[in-house]
């Protein structure tokens, strides 16, 4: 295992993510879907989360067992460095939707992490949440204009969009609970 975090703590910090993320949507609807609409395309906040993704990515590189690959560490450290920086140089476009693509895929395998060799069915919730954003990754890295399209899909209208906000809020305040209470 390479993280050392519980399934109560993984739940409770996930729950709260989605919690105040969405609670924020509702609200101040307006603000929030105005910074969600222009997300796909801001580079500043791109930046950051191409640092984060980066910076989660060479500790990774760094500290994992590599078995007969451990002599060469230092070029996979480096390796995932330059990528990022390249990236930053070279793939501007839609940058804060691959970057937020490539925390997701980090951020399931904590979950499957924090969930592996648990014999009770409610971690099956955390699993299949874990599941649903490798896959929303995948998407986002491959085709990242299809998070501009969903977003645009989701906040047509503005019944629309208070209800998917509306939905995370009551997921994160299920995990919440499941991290606080079950686990």
């Amino acid at each position: 295992m390479i993280y050392s975090f519980s399934l109560s703590q993984v739940s409770v910090w996930a729950g709260l993510g989605l919690l105040l993320s969405h609670g924020w949507g509702l609200l101040d609807y307006r603000q929030a879907s105005q910074w969600i609409r222009s997300f796909p395309r801001g580079d500043g906040f791109g930046g950051l989360l191409l640092a984060l993704a980066t910076g989660w990515s060479a500790w990774l590189a760094g500290t994992i067992n590599l078995m007969e690959y451990t002599r060469f560490r230092p070029l996979f450290v480096l390796g995932v460095i330059g990528l990022g920086v390249t990236s930053w140089l070279h793939v501007r476009e839609f940058i804060a939707v691959r970057s937020l693509g490539i925390l997701f895929l980090l951020a399931g395998d904590v979950f499957l992490d924090a969930a592996f060799l648990r014999n009770d069915s409610a971690r099956l919730l955390v699993v299949s949440y874990a599941y649903l954003i490798i896959v929303e990754g995948m998407v986002m890295v491959g085709a990242p204009y299809l998070l501009r399209d969903a977003i645009d899909l989701g906040l047509a209208t503005p019944g629309r969009g208070r209800f998917f906000m509306a939905l995370g809020a009551i997921f994160g305040v299920v995990l919440l609970g499941l991290g606080l209470f079950v686990y």
